[in-house]
């Protein structure tokens, strides 16, 4: 048996070592970051400097809420709360861009829906343009129902943000159901001053080109095929970023040109 001394000092020791471990164990350890998108809310008020929410996963969206990961936690941020998103595309938006380019609209639009389905609303390009795009790859297989679905999301998704493109899109639905003094009307209040512009936007370059492929469709309808190819070739060569429609628009320029339609 120990002397009384010495047990003591033994009995001390392990409280010690008992209380660091217990220290130790109650210390909240920093989360490690959970992703490499990043957030920038609006600031709350005049002195109030924005909140950065850096290291985190943007994992899709609820309605208006962007839902973001963050730690061990999730919680979502409305739209019109926040100042900047970045987000990488995903890999997905790649390779549907490369089955447009190729005119494979079949196989891209099972990507795009993907996308569309989870980030609908999200105020980044790609998202955007995945949302939009996938009633205009319907349109290009005359899968008329689903395009109107489509494009009734993208409106919805991006109210406020992006009307032009939503007309753009409604232009393109009612020339392809023949209605095509709507498409007219619509496709003109898209374009309007579009050739004067010193500079747009992708998304103004995009608008733009689907507004003149349907100028071009409702010039064909009426017999107009100079006009028609002029209005083809401005979605072709001057405003070309929505490529879905460069690819539709040069096969009716290919198709006029056969019949020895030249531009006025």
């Amino acid at each position: 048996m120990l002397p009384f001394r010495q047990l003591l000092s033994a009995t001390a020791g392990v409280l010690t070592l008992t209380g660091a471990s217990l220290a130790f164990a109650q210390t909240p350890a920093t989360p490690p970051p959970t992703g490499s998108d990043y957030v920038v809310l609006k600031s709350t008020g005049p002195n109030v400097p924005p909140t950065v929410k850096s290291g985190v996963l943007i994992t899709g969206m609820q309605g208006s809420r962007v839902m973001v990961k963050e730690g061990a936690g999730e919680g979502g941020y409305e739209v019109a709360g926040i100042q900047e998103v970045r987000k990488a595309a995903p890999p997905e938006f790649a390779q549907a861009q490369q089955f447009v380019e190729a005119g494979d609209f079949a196989k891209a639009v099972p990507l795009l829906k993907g996308i569309a389905d989870k980030f609908k609303g999200l105020p980044t390009y790609w998202a955007q343009d995945a949302t939009g795009m996938l009633g205009n790859l319907y349109l290009n297989l005359d899968r008329v129902p689903e395009a109107e679905v489509a494009i009734s999301a993208f409106e919805t998704a991006y109210r406020g943000t992006n009307a032009s493109g939503a007309n753009a899109a409604k232009a393109r639905l009612a020339a392809a159901k023949g209605r095509f003094s709507e498409a007219k009307a619509l496709a003109s209040s898209v374009v309007a001053g579009a050739l004067s512009r010193k500079t747009v936007t992708r998304a103004e370059s995009q608008n733009f080109g689907q507004g003149y492929f349907v100028l071009g469709q409702c010039a064909e309808s009426d017999g107009n095929l100079p006009e028609a190819m002029e209005n083809y070739a401005r979605a072709v060569a001057v405003f070309y970023h929505e490529r879905s429609i460069v690819a539709q628009a040069q096969k009716r320029i290919d198709a006029l040109r056969k019949n020895g339609v030249t531009t006025p």
